[in-house]
């Protein structure tokens, strides 16, 4: 095929359907005898703004001049890869188009505009067919999606893939040889948001493969695009959630189009205000450029208070209604951390760590030091006991009950401890494991070993010695308290295990032992402290 008298290339960021319309222009002839000349040399203006077919690029090539690559940079097939999904989109079959469509947030026809581009140089761009381009950076103005005289989108004619001329008029078809003469670089603009500007600039480089910053760590740009989309279509759903209330400035706009169109699958359309579609993305946008993973779970949580708590999971009711990538799964899993279960957060260490490292009541210094604005109540011991049950659990044990069965205690008392922390506390999770990390960091010693060197001490010479030099007067029978001391402080036990008892404390002899406690001096409690080493290195006299 010959080329044309008369030949152009695509302006930087031209549709190529606009510069085919100047290109016909310039030669003297209307689109649709352009269109006639492609149909004649084998070629198809199927999806041609979209992925023309080799041969249409092939006879675009030979008839104007311009290079394939040129030509397939004015279609959105520039986009392929980053933007959108163009695979098993063909020319040879029309119903094709559903297989990108399924993908959602794609249309066939249409397109926004920036009049105040349109007034500069005259050019539509394909970049405002995108469903994601809301805004121009370079004018700091929304773009315009419908006009006013028709009421349509912009370049909407359904039977030719060409409008009616050149120029900045809309060029709808209204009827026959009628078209809507509206200019649309007359339209009055709306001045973005600086979120929207900002947004928008990052959505542009990454269009063209610019490699973007996500929850703090660089990632692919198709990655960014497509995490914006989905996490864009999660806001939507939950922002129409009936308990959605202040989550964000747009939510009233996104219930009344939901309401007004009956939408419930926001995963194909986005919203048709260009306005609210903007913001949405531009709040998704906020979460996923967070400094890091907890910045952004953070700001997520508020959004996942939302969504139903019933009998389906609250991550089952978030995964149904959008696409979850691994970066959405694990931004949804930290913000959902307070939602779930603690056991769910114990992982195993990945650093040995025995039992016999674990008391079975976290020693009172280390809690408070670590964890002592942790929990909600003030019962000291159990709280101490459950962060030992924790501790045993990243150590290995499978459950609640193995957990305290490790550390020497009745498995049902583990049990009984986690259900009862867990529902008057409520830790945070995230916090928990912090604090967890910080204590096995600070534990030292084999407390098994201790235990069994506070059993082993003889029955009453060493009581006797010690309260002599400390306590003159005091009674054999207070012996018991002794050894409760010495479990509790030296081997870090629960005071209801303790050997001194003959059988489980009263409440009595608990108020008892608290008193002997109080009552030590600092020299009285160190020199008994000292006595389990002594007797385990020297033996009984």
């Amino acid at each position: 095929m010959s080329l044309l008298p008369v030949r152009r290339r695509p302006a930087a960021g031209q549709c190529v359907t606009d510069w085919l319309e100047h290109v016909a222009e310039d030669n003297g002839m209307l689109t649709t005898q352009l269109d006639s000349m492609l149909r004649q040399a084998g070629a198809t203006t199927r999806f041609l703004p979209v992925k023309p077919n080799p041969r249409t690029v092939t006879t675009l090539s030979e008839l104007t001049g311009a290079a394939a690559s040129q030509i397939a940079l004015a279609t959105l097939a520039r986009y392929d890869g980053t933007a959108v999904n163009l695979d098993d989109l063909t020319s040879n079959r029309w119903s094709s188009w559903r297989n990108v469509a399924g993908r959602g947030w794609f249309r066939l026809r249409g397109t926004a505009a920036c009049p105040k581009c349109l007034a500069e140089d005259g050019y539509w761009q394909i970049g405002w067919r995108l469903s994601t381009v809301t805004v121009c950076p370079r004018h700091g103005c929304y773009l315009i999606y419908s006009c006013p005289g028709c009421g349509r989108k912009f370049a909407d004619h359904p039977r030719s893939a060409f409008r009616g001329g050149t120029g900045t008029r809309c060029l709808n078809p209204l009827g026959v040889r009628t078209v809507c003469p509206v200019d649309v670089a007359n339209l009055a603009t709306v001045a973005a948001d600086a979120a929207d500007i900002a947004r928008q600039i990052r959505h542009d480089r990454a269009c063209e493969g610019s490699p973007t910053t996500v929850l703090g760590g660089p990632g692919p740009a198709q990655d960014y695009l497509a995490n914006t989309r989905h996490l864009a279509v999660l806001l939507l759903h939950l922002a129409t959630r009936p308990s959605a209330n202040n989550l964000a400035p747009w939510v009233d706009d996104a219930r009344r189009e939901a309401q007004a169109t009956d939408r419930v699958r926001w995963h194909l359309a986005p919203p048709a205000d260009p306005r609210l579609r903007s913001a949405v993305l531009t709040s998704a946008d906020e979460i996923l450029t967070a400094l890091d993973t907890s910045a952004g779970a953070d700001l997520l949580a508020t959004w996942v208070e939302a969504a139903p708590s019933g009998t389906e999971s609250r991550l089952g009711w978030l995964a149904d209604r959008t696409t979850m990538t691994p970066t959405l799964t694990h931004l949804t899993m930290a913000a959902l951390a307070p939602h779930q279960r603690i056991s769910t957060h114990l992982n195993r260490t990945d650093a040995p760590f025995r039992p016999s490292r674990i008391p079975q009541a976290v020693p009172e210094p280390l809690y408070r030091r670590h964890a002592g604005g942790l929990f909600m109540t003030a019962e000291g011991e159990t709280n101490r006991l459950f962060l030992s049950l924790c501790l045993a659990r990243q150590a290995g044990a499978d459950n609640w009950a193995d957990a305290a069965d490790s550390i020497g205690l009745q498995p049902d008392l583990g049990t009984r401890t986690a259900r009862s922390v867990s529902a008057r506390s409520r830790p945070d999770p995230r916090e928990l494991t912090a604090a967890l990390e910080r204590i096995r960091t600070d534990l030292h010693g084999n407390f098994r070993a201790r235990e069994h060197q506070v059993r082993q001490l003889p029955a009453d010479d060493w009581f006797e010695a010690w309260a002599g030099d400390f306590r003159p007067g005091t009674r054999l029978t207070s012996v018991r308290y002794a050894v409760a001391f010495l479990w509790c402080r030296w081997a870090s036990g629960i005071l209801a295990t303790s050997p001194g008892w003959t059988a489980a404390p009263t409440r009595t002899e608990r108020s008892a032992y608290r008193q002997f406690a109080s009552s030590l001096d600092r020299h009285a409690a160190q020199a008994l402290l000292a006595i389990p080493r002594q007797w385990s290195l020297a033996g009984p006299a």
